[in-house]
């Protein structure tokens, strides 16, 4: 059988019974941390489930009701203990927040260049003006900074700009790892979005499935992923 521990409200990792009953004795563990494995009903101090009393010893003090890790119940996910899925709402807000850093990093300098385009056209002149190759440049650049700053960030924290800068990010469904490339921008970006150029209606439909109980999209269905609140653990 294997345990999730968490420490200090986070999740430190997946370990087997053997690891954490050599653990605790090593000091790897803490009799305070928390752990958790299928069938059990809450979690439960590290202590209290692996460490034999001495016959003489007293009965520890009863583990209280009140879990510091957990969330209300009905924002819980079920397969994943003491992690609590994002709202709707603020995952919208990080997906306009991804939108609006498009804009103002590549909209403006093509509004610029176009500007210029026009001023062109309407003196006659067959040379493109300076300002006008400037913008699109620094559109193209901005497109491309973008888009390899977001590819790293969800390779390695399961993040965009808009999840980083509203603290939520993606995880593995259901044993709440950091995605990495594969799943945190391959399938979830790349793969859905080709989807989405050859099925009718399928960004409606992807969007949609965010109102299912457990707030995941289609694209989270594909890449194994579920979005949570809290920032990625460092290190």
């Amino acid at each position: 059988m294997t345990y999730h521990i968490a420490r200090g409200g986070q999740q430190i990792g997946t370990f087997a019974e053997e690891e954490v009953r050599s653990g605790l004795a090593a000091g790897r563990f803490q009799s305070g941390d928390l752990c958790w494995a299928e069938g059990m009903a809450d979690w439960q101090p590290v202590g209290a489930k692996f460490a034999t009393p001495a016959p003489s010893a007293p009965m520890p003090p009863p583990v209280s009701n009140v879990n510091p890790y957990a969330a209300p119940q009905s924002q819980v996910l079920s397969n994943l203990p003491g992690l609590v899925p994002a709202s709707r709402g603020v995952r919208l807000g990080a997906c306009l927040l991804d939108c609006l850093t498009g804009i103002i990093g590549i909209g403006i300098p093509i509004g610029i260049a176009i500007f210029f385009m026009v001023q062109m056209e309407n003196s006659g002149s067959d040379d493109v003006p300076a300002g006008a190759i400037a913008g699109f440049t620094l559109a193209g650049l901005a497109f491309l900074g973008l888009t390899i700053w977001n590819i790293v960030l969800l390779s390695t924290r399961g993040q965009t700009l808009g999840k980083k800068w509203l603290g939520i990010r993606i995880v593995t469904f259901p044993d709440g790892q950091k995605p990495g490339f594969v799943k945190g921008f391959l399938l979830r970006s790349f793969v859905n979005g080709l989807i989405g150029q050859f099925v009718p209606f399928y960004g409606l439909v992807d969007v949609c499935f965010i109102f299912r109980e457990d707030n995941r999209c289609v694209h989270d269905l594909l890449a194994d992923t579920t979005v949570i609140e809290g920032q990625p653990p460092e290190g």
